[in-house]
Parts: structure tokens; C-alpha cells; sequence
């Protein structure tokens, strides 16, 4: 008797034809972020050339290039001062071509326990070094959910599990 499983992964149809780019949330800028950014811009090249409708990212960080980034992060000396994902995203339009957007505030509700603007995203990608940022995403994601809407339907969220303790 054969007791293997075979895995299966069922994909929403609209990834797979969908009539817009793919909205998808970026959450983090640092050092897995701008290298998950990276993938997703080789990701959107490569679904466009497929006849694909490709990617449309928004990058959310409100962190500040320092000295302290350089080496470990994709940031050069010349961008220290910048925010991390204004200058990403500007780096990925210029070379793609794309029309990527930079959000310079944190992934959260405000303090009156409203939404972020732009918080609707089929694809969900977290690269946060905190579990609290993480619960934060969490609820919102869920609080999206519940409400009707006709486009940006929480479809996926992939989590790199970045821990504050873990990084170099």
C-alpha cells in the first residue's frame, strides 16, 4: 500500500491570466527586502515577455539609508540619507521602465485605527526583522478580507521571517 501524498498548490486564476499587473506589497527595504525587490523586477521582466500583465509593486519602508546599511544591504554611499524605498523603487523604474511606487510610511493602521492608504494587494511579501510588525500586517490583511472589494483581493502572503536577533 502506497501511504505518499502528493503535494498540491491550487493558484487563483486571475495569477495566472489576470487583466491588470498584479498588485503586490513589498513590506521592508532592508536587507532581504531590496533583494526580494530585485527578484520581483526580474519576475516582472519575465511574466511581460510571457504576454503576461506583470507586476505592480509597492515598496513600504520609512527607514533611512545610513552608513550602517552599506555592504549588507543593496544602498551606495551616494543614496545615505534617502529613503530606503524611494531609493530602490527609483533604482528598479529607471532600469525597468516600470511604474513602481515608494511608500515612505510604516505598514500599519494609524492612531485612529484607520487602514494605510494603498493597503489592498493581491500579493503580500513581509521582509520585517519584528514579530509586532508582523501581528500588525496580520490584521490588516484579515480586516481587508472582510470587506468587498473588486480588485487587490488578498490572494497570497509570503513572509521571509527575517528576526531582529538574525541579522549581520
Amino acid at each position: 500500500m502506497n501511504t505518499t501524498k502528493t503535494a498540491v498548490h491550487f493558484t487563483d486564476n486571475y495569477l495566472l491570466n489576470p487583466t491588470n499587473p498584479i498588485s503586490v506589497n513589498l513590506i521592508g527595504g532592508g536587507g532581504t527586502g531590496s533583494k526580494v525587490l530585485t527578484a520581483l523586477m526580474e519576475i516582472n521582466e519575465s511574466l511581460i515577455a510571457l504576454g503576461h500583465a506583470g507586476l505592480q509593486v509597492r515598496l513600504w519602508d520609512d527607514d533611512v539609508i545610513t552608513s550602517a546599511n552599506l555592504g549588507r544591504q543593496r544602498f551606495a554611499e551616494s543614496e545615505i540619507g534617502l529613503y530606503k524605498s524611494v531609493a530602490l523603487i527609483n533604482r528598479c523604474n529607471r532600469w525597468a521602465g516600470t511604474n513602481w511606487k515608494a511608500k515612505t510610511v510604516k505598514f500599519e493602521k494609524d492612531k485612529f485605527g484607520r487602514l494605510p492608504e494603498d493597503a489592498r494587494a493581491i500579493i503580500t511579501i513581509t521582509c520585517v526583522d519584528n514579530v509586532q510588525a508582523r501581528f500588525g500586517v496580520a490584521e490588516i490583511l484579515k480586516e481587508i478580507s472582510y470587506r468587498r472589494y473588486y480588485q487587490d483581493v488578498p490572494k497570497y502572503w509570503l513572509d521571509f521571517g527575517v528576526r531582529h536577533e538574525s541579522r549581520i
